[in-house]
């Protein structure tokens, strides 16, 4: 067998239901801006995928197995099957992995000393590796196992340590095209003390910051676009500094974000433009 695991084939789909498939995918997620990172998942249930700004969305069916979930802050959290995960996602995004890039891919090298944020649920584990040059996030099913499949994304950071606001979402995905059992990742500001995804029909769900990353995990199956679901920021002081729709793009942002310059860097163009912030590792 290879020590480097090559992704296995995307599944074909009938004509009829790839339209479908696209169509309900471009009806929770604007229209992309130019740099799209790429993302290929092959597992044996039927997969949809969604890129936006930077930050990759995945939703899966929903698994039979046991739905106990774990989110680990680091490399030294890690359960047994959560570890294998990401040594699976570091031989994907290895430098052999690496020569076989399409053109226009921009490989990040990453090290297990580099993960931030990773969580499992029944079989499939998701782990986000961020360093100074950008990230690299994989989806693993069965990792460990003779079953194992899965796929990654990996990007560099297109302005830095710059963030649009408080904070950068990086990775979502959900067992619902609207919702359902949700998964976020990212990074934030050193401003932002406590995160809360605000369900949007009074639950909320506190997310773990370690070090300038952010991770949640929530099984509340109500949890739906239609409800308006918002990532809730707050500083020291408990005081609300920003809040943003959950599955709303990073290009479509209420407000724009500038550099120390004044360039717009995120955010569609808007009066009201606020300074970008720095990400608080």
């Amino acid at each position: 067998m290879n020590d480097i695991l090559d992704l296995p084939a995307e599944r074909d789909l009938p004509p009829d239901a790839a339209h479908a498939m696209r169509a309900r995918i471009l009806g929770f997620v604007s229209p992309p801006p130019p740099r799209i990172p790429r993302l290929r998942i092959a597992i044996a249930a039927a997969v949809l995928l969604a890129v936006a700004s930077g930050a990759a969305a995945v939703v899966w069916d929903r698994p039979e197995r046991s739905t106990m979930q774990v989110l680990a802050m680091g490399a030294g959290e890690l359960s047994p099957t959560l570890r294998d995960a990401a040594e699976r996602c570091l031989q994907w995004n290895s430098p052999q992995r690496q020569t076989r890039q399409a053109p226009g891919e921009r490989p990040v090298p990453v090290a297990l000393a580099d993960l931030a944020v990773a969580t499992e649920r029944g079989d499939r584990a998701l782990v986000l590796f961020m360093n100074d040059v950008g990230y690299a996030t994989c989806d693993v099913d069965g990792a460990g196992t003779a079953r194992e499949s899965g796929g990654g994304a990996t990007e560099p950071w297109p302005h830095g340590d710059l963030l649009p606001g408080p904070v950068q979402r990086l990775l979502l995905t959900s067992t619902e095209h609207d919702g359902g059992d949700v998964s976020v990742s990212g990074r934030a500001s050193s401003r932002v003390h406590r995160l809360v995804l605000d369900h949007g029909d009074g639950h909320t769900t506190t997310a773990r910051l370690s070090e300038g990353a952010f991770g949640l995990m929530t099984n509340d199956a109500r949890l739906k676009a239609g409800n308006d679901p918002e990532l809730v920021s707050y500083d020291a002081r408990g005081t609300e500094i920003d809040r943003r729709p959950l599955f709303q793009a990073e290009d479509q942002l209420e407000h724009c974000y500038a550099d120390p310059d004044g360039k717009r860097i995120y955010g569609k163009p808007t009066s009201d433009c606020r300074p970008a912030e720095t990400w608080g590792r």
